[in-house]
């Protein structure tokens, strides 16, 4: 077996500079330079870069058996709890089958209803807003837009005022301080997290309301008549199919919360994406309002209107390709692993990239440009590898929540298409920030005007 190559770094540190500078690019021209698996310290800590998609298919195929969710992932786990996102082995087979059912494409269904409903209670909103031409900070509503969608479905449609109120509340300080929290559970081995600073006593302030809230809903269930359709009566009355047990309270409320952070977070920040980009191509948004106007017609999309919505899925998928939210994922190897004609010893680090394969000239024409079409079913292009595009994770681990992400996309943007023209506002300029999402930097600014 060959050296793997790559990058010297700095004594120490590593190539930990440049990831602070701007981490999708550096594994771009770490992908470009060095090959298709290359290798890279992050200070002391080795790691690895797989950008050939029949490699990166081979890491999604042996997912659980030779990769396993390791220690940075597991820093999650004091926000987290031990939930579906970060269990490995047999827990997390037994935990994926449990909750596999709530998530397939009929069962999301149910929930279009309350997509429709926060969807059109932000209408008088931006409508007053395009009528006086007072520019909207779209990430900011899409974050509250898929908040307000994600508590319906979790906790039920009929939950209270002041019960979303404290969750949301602590949802947006957990937000505004996680990946500070992250590094800190990195860094003197989590203590800057114990000690009593202002920041630290508003995050665990915050992890506690929304766990004493989310628990006084948890212990409710059965009295007075419940939501069906919510996940939390879901989770309480879910039995696991060969032991025939319940979840244990906190095993609900882990789920519920690690639902919660990652259903809104990459949802909206997705939802912001492709607004911008409409915003710099307003050919496609005409496409996309002329399509809403004939498929539905001036009414409420119902649940077979979504898949006639080609243009906008077209323009969904090309936003995911450009700027996708899960922008990279990474496993720690639990035995020695081959990729190719590459040994890459057991503890050590492995990432695969959307952002990195969505953008590579060896795949796609033309690839930092917004291009929908090459997602029709004529384009002239031969077909690509299957990973050359996976903005929701592959194999056994492939995101759950993914057809519920393209049913609040596809009606948000439709819905919007239609009763608004999205205008630039002049000198934004935006760019993709990495954190735990590639969010839009600085802002998502636009004008609304009404059609």
């Amino acid at each position: 077996m060959n050296t793997i190559p790559g990058p010297r770094g700095w004594p120490l540190l590593g190539s930990l500079p440049d990831l602070a500078r701007d981490l999708p690019k550096f594994w771009t021209d770490l992908a470009s330079r060095h090959g298709t698996v290359t290798t890279f310290r992050s200070g002391t800590e080795t790691c690895h870069l797989v950008s050939d998609p029949a490699l990166v298919g081979d890491f999604f195929q042996h997912d659980i058996q030779s990769y396993y969710k390791g220690k940075h992932t597991q820093h999650l786990a004091s926000v987290l709890g031990e939930g579906l996102a970060l269990l490995n082995g047999p827990p997390w087979k037994q935990r994926r089958q449990l909750l596999q059912s709530a998530f397939d494409r009929p069962a999301v269904a149910r929930w279009l209803d309350i997509v429709i409903a926060a969807c059109a209670s932000y209408v008088p909103v931006w409508d007053e807003a395009a009528a006086h031409g007072r520019p909207v900070e779209m990430m900011a509503d899409m974050f509250r837009l898929t908040q307000t969608i994600i508590v319906r479905i979790l906790f039920g449609r009929s939950v209270q005022h002041e019960v979303t109120t404290s969750i949301l509340g602590a949802v947006d300080t957990l937000n505004s301080n996680m990946l500070r929290h992250l590094l800190r559970e990195m860094v003197l081995g989590g203590w800057l997290n114990r000690w009593p600073l202002p920041s630290t006593r508003r995050f665990h302030a915050a992890l506690a309301t929304l766990h004493a809230t989310i628990d006084e809903l948890i212990a409710r269930q059965g009295e007075g008549e419940q939501d069906k359709d919510a996940l939390i009566t879901f989770l309480s009355n879910a039995r696991d199919e060969q032991t025939g047990t319940r979840l244990a309270a906190a095993q609900i409320r882990n789920e519920l919360i690690n639902l919660f952070l990652a259903g809104q977070e990459t949802t909206a920040v997705a939802l912001a994406w492709i607004i911008h980009h409409l915003t710099t191509q307003p050919d496609w948004m005409e496409r996309i309002a002329a399509e809403a106007d004939r498929v539905l017609g001036g009414q409420a999309p119902q649940i077979g209107d979504l898949s006639r919505l080609v243009i906008t899925h077209r323009v969904i998928n090309e936003s995911l390709r450009l700027t996708p939210p899960i922008y990279g994922i990474g496993r720690r190897t639990s035995i020695d692993v081959e990729l190719g004609s590459w040994r890459i010893p057991a503890e050590s680090v492995v990432i695969v990239s959307p952002y990195v394969l969505h953008r590579h000239p060896a795949y796609w024409e033309a690839p930092t440009c917004f291009d929908p079409d090459r997602f029709s079913l004529g384009h002239h292009m031969s077909p690509r590898p299957r990973y050359t595009y996976f903005p929701f994770g592959g194999g056994p681990r492939r995101c759950p929540g993914r057809h519920l992400a393209m049913m609040e996309m596809l009606t948000i943007i439709a819905q919007l298409a239609r009763r608004y023209r999205l205008h630039d506002v002049s000198g934004s300029r935006v760019v993709p920030k990495s954190g735990i999402t590639l969010r839009p930097y600085p802002e998502v600014l636009v004008r609304l005007s009404r059609r």
